[in-house]
């Protein structure tokens, strides 16, 4: 007997942060839930509410993150469908939204979410945990193709490493991730995106084996080949990673700002 629905809706927002655009997932059944309804294009919403309308009633739109690729459309597709916003507790400053905090469960018709809060891409991050079906949607903790940029202040390296390694130690089945296809290698997928973090820090680490420097002045070298509409991103990672170490003790920062320079201890 069916007890669950999962239905992709993909955005028409495609660019460099969004790959081939924003994934709005349709999960549940008799009653669903739409999880990051993505820009404010109201095409794209009428979708969802058709799609959404071929399995049950919208009950809840949650969102991962506050970013506008993955929220923007949200207080629209509240008017569409009637259903209340759901997220971080922290960010719920409207009437009627519903907070959400780690570990908070919700019904998706015949089945049910879990909030985990896994900071690190922004600080108000969730993923959303279909334990029975043992899947997890991962908004940008977990892309398909690419990585997550990391932009501080409000992204934090170090947080987002602990949010890999807690999402690795849950038995899922697939990642549903906010942008690409789905991850039916959750195990490897995650082994190696926190590998490839890691190997980068170290090459960040490197750098500075010279002297002082811009974490800016160290993306020609380490995105060498890149495109270069992705190196602004890319610096600000880059600039994540040195803020990591510093805190660890590993890099000495030389004030701050926009240009902050980093030194060898």
């Amino acid at each position: 007997m069916l007890t669950t629905s999962l239905t992709l809706v993909r955005a028409p927002n495609p660019g460099p942060l969004t790959g081939p655009g924003t994934n709005t997932w349709i999960f549940g059944l008799d009653e669903v839930v739409v999880i990051d309804p993505g820009p404010l294009d109201e095409e794209h919403l009428r979708r969802v509410v058709d799609a959404a309308a071929q399995v049950g009633r919208v009950a809840a739109v949650l969102c991962t993150h506050h970013h506008e690729d993955h929220q923007e459309g949200a207080l629209r597709l509240t008017e569409l469908t009637g259903a209340p916003l759901a997220v971080f507790h922290r960010r719920a400053d409207r009437v009627g939204n519903l907070p959400l905090h780690d570990q908070d469960r919700i019904l998706a018709g015949r089945t049910e979410l879990v909030a985990i809060h896994t900071p690190g891409h922004s600080s108000d991050h969730l993923c959303f945990l279909a334990e029975r079906e043992r899947l997890l949607f991962t908004g940008d903790l977990v892309l398909s193709g690419t990585t997550s940029v990391i932009w501080p202040p409000d992204g934090d390296m170090g947080q987002y490493l602990d949010s890999l390694a807690r999402v690795s130690e849950l038995a899922v089945d697939r990642l549903l991730p906010g942008h690409g296809e789905p991850i039916d290698n959750p195990g490897a997928a995650l082994e190696t995106l926190i590998r490839h973090r890691q190997e980068r820090e170290a090459e960040v680490l490197r750098a500075f084996r010279d002297g002082p420097r811009r974490p800016a002045d160290l993306v020609p070298e380490l995105y060498a080949g890149y495109p270069e509409e992705v190196l602004p991103y890319a610096g600000q990672t880059v600039l994540a990673h040195c803020l990591k170490l510093a805190a660890e003790g590993r890099l000495r920062p030389l004030g701050d700002g926009p240009d902050q320079v980093f030194a060898p201890v």
